[in-house]
């Protein structure tokens, strides 16, 4: 019987208002796309968790001026888990948002795909528009986690534990991941930044950051055709639907929500 695990996503930051010539490639300026939810996810089955993606440090949220909500660790011990005992972070590329609060694992192993890593440290670096997700204090820590042992290359496709797989997806960053995960709902793909809203499956819309375009679009097609056209299956990064179609765990001071269950069925579509 396959091992089946329960998909949360944490959302720990936003930002509110994003028009569309800032979000997408020819994106018209006058109209709204709904903002960016920023989350970190954990995967949780039995006694094990695997943390995917730790969120970003809270001080360069707000010099980016994003609105800070609560550290992704706070879920986490909501849920149950002790962060200090985590023992699996898996870091599905290495963007500012996605790889902020390495610190907070102390005992964690770190796996991340190897092109990312060579994309991180090598030529790619020299572009400027490259360069830009990217900060270097953060790849300079990335890197000491493997002279410490810490950081286990993933290379192309395979499985992480059972009922987790990896595929490279790239595009949007050089070893960009997703991660199919089997839920009593049966499998869910989480694409973390592979996709970061619904509608660039849905109509083909090219998100503004890449690295690679072509592979982003191909992307797109790769995770719809892994879910069978099934999107309700398939998570998005940032999408702000994410909040309003899956079930709320745990909600903020000011209401809104701060963990939701992804692996249940959506509530709405």
């Amino acid at each position: 019987m396959t091992q089946t695990w329960k998909i949360y996503g944490i959302r720990y930051t936003v930002q509110p208002s994003r028009p569309a010539h800032m979000t997408f490639m020819f994106g018209d300026p006058n109209e709204e796309t709904g903002g960016l939810d920023y989350y970190s996810w954990v995967l949780v089955s039995n006694d094990r968790a695997i943390v995917v993606d730790t969120g970003a440090a809270e001080h360069k949220v707000r010099k980016l001026g994003r609105t800070w909500l609560q550290a992704p660790t706070t879920a986490l011990k909501t849920l149950g888990v002790d962060p200090a005992n985590v023992e699996d972070v898996i870091l599905s590329h290495a963007h500012w948002d996605h790889v902020g609060d390495l610190k907070a694992y102390p005992k964690a192993k770190f796996y991340m795909n190897d092109l990312e890593m060579e994309s991180i440290t090598g030529p790619d670096m020299s572009y400027h528009v490259l360069r830009e997700p990217y900060h270097g204090d953060e790849a300079a820590e990335i890197v000491g986690l493997c002279y410490e042992d810490r950081l286990t290359f993933l290379q192309g496709d395979g499985t992480f534990a059972p009922g987790v797989d990896y595929t490279l997806i790239g595009g949007h960053s050089a070893g960009q991941l997703a991660l199919t995960v089997a839920t009593d709902r049966g499998p869910v793909v989480l694409a973390t930044d592979a996709i970061h809203f619904w509608q660039e499956v849905e109509q083909e819309r090219a998100f503004l950051i890449f690295h690679d375009l072509r592979q982003m679009l191909a992307g797109y097609r790769k995770m719809n055709a892994m879910v069978g056209g099934d999107i309700c299956r398939l998570l998005p990064g940032h999408d702000p639907l994410v909040k309003e179609r899956y079930p709320v765990v745990e909600r903020h001071a000011d209401g809104s929500p701060f963990i939701l269950d992804l692996c249940a069925a959506p509530t709405s579509w």
